[in-house]
């Protein structure tokens, strides 16, 4: 998904705890169901994972520290959501964007 045709967000995503998969070696689990405003999704399909770094640690030589984590996921309902986990002290979820 590219970002034309999205709808911006950025609000936190609520995982839910039971649901969590293992994904590739260095990716963070990812929840299959999640609350977002009070609603409850199922994620049916991951169509593309993706990480960004750091730009700071990576232009020191340090190779660059992992920031986030995206996904772009289908839900069983039709929604079709850009999601991120952002590292640091305990990971937290949020939904970036959705297809319009």
């Amino acid at each position: 998904m590219s970002h034309e045709g999205r709808e911006f967000i950025s609000e936190p995503l609520v995982p839910d705890p039971e649901s969590f998969v293992p994904g590739a070696a260095g990716e963070p689990l990812l929840a299959q169901r999640f609350t977002w405003r009070e609603r409850a999704f199922e994620i049916v399909a991951i169509e593309r994972r993706w990480k960004t770094t750091d730009a700071a640690h990576s232009a020191s030589g340090g190779g660059g520290y992992v920031r986030r984590h995206w996904a772009d996921v289908r839900t069983a309902c039709g929604e079709r959501l850009r999601i991120y986990g952002e590292r640091g002290g305990r990971p937290r979820w949020f939904v970036h964007s959705r297809a319009r």
